[in-house]
């Protein structure tokens, strides 16, 4: 068992050798995003009524945080577990689908063009295709870095207990919001089809529903739970800890279903 001496944050050193590759994918999001930010600055270009750049940064920050994520989930497990064939596979497909999305989404911003639903050739229809397999990779692996996880730790623990239920409710909610998303012409529900004087940062419609609220919410499901263990106080009994944190788990999964179907009805989760 390997959770009681993975508590505390590790280090960047202890990071970066639990997995190198999903570190220095984490590093390259990261970069992405700091370049696209500096580039938005001197580009004037728009695109649905927001920088060319919006997009980039945007997934450089989340599939940054992912991988991120992943690195940090991977000190509770052995140095073996992903050395191995099994576990370099587990490592090679995020690290490849998000790696070429994030690619992909920057160089098309770079050619003031979507990334997402442009379906304007058969190569921008080929490429959106092949990035809906590889989200599909990113969140389908998850439930099983999870099981690996909970075989070599203690998933009485709370914090264990929220890293595995986290990964496996991202995959369902993130994968299944995504999926989705994925299949419409766009993420506008009985909204103006523009980004332009949407939610800050994230530009979701203040008009109508916007789909892409609750696939935030859902993929970022593997941050919420291990979040709430975390800040749960060292002093309480762990039986306390548990229930309160699966009740945290139980509202968060349905306010995520309720933003989808606050989307699909065509109401903004933050009105105008």
């Amino acid at each position: 068992m390997k959770a009681e001496s993975n508590l505390n944050w590790p280090t960047l050193s202890e990071l970066k050798d639990s997995q190198p590759l999903w570190y220095y994918a984490a590093g390259f999001n990261f970069a992405v995003l700091a370049f696209c930010l500096v580039a938005g600055i001197f580009d004037e270009r728009t695109l649905n009524g927001v920088s060319v750049w919006s997009k980039p940064v945007k997934f450089g920050l989340s599939i940054g945080l992912y991988f991120i994520t992943l690195v940090w989930f991977a000190t509770f497990l052995s140095r073996e577990t992903l050395t191995g064939t099994a576990g370099k596979t587990l490592v090679a497909i995020p690290l490849i689908s998000g790696v070429t999305e994030m690619v992909y989404i920057a160089i098309m911003a770079s050619l003031g063009q979507a990334s997402h639903f442009n379906f304007s050739s058969g190569f921008t229809s080929i490429m959106y295709s092949l990035m809906g397999v590889g989200a599909a990779a990113m969140v389908l692996v998850l439930p099983w870095l999870g099981y690996l996880i909970a075989r070599q730790n203690s998933i009485g623990n709370p914090l264990i207990l929220a890293i595995v239920a986290g990964l496996c409710v991202t995959c369902v909610l993130g994968g299944g919001f995504g999926s989705h998303l994925g299949g419409q012409d766009g993420h506008w529900v009985n909204a103006s089809r523009t980004d332009a004087g949407g939610v800050w940062l994230f530009n979701w419609a203040t008009d109508g529903g916007d789909l892409r609220v609750a696939h935030f919410f859902g993929m970022h499901t593997m941050h919420a739970f291990p979040i709430f263990a975390l800040l749960l106080p060292k002093n309480w009994g762990q039986p306390t800890k548990l229930l309160l944190l699966s009740g945290f788990m139980a509202v968060y999964t349905a306010f995520s279903v309720a933003t989808f179907i606050q989307a699909l009805n065509g109401q903004a989760f933050l009105p105008s």
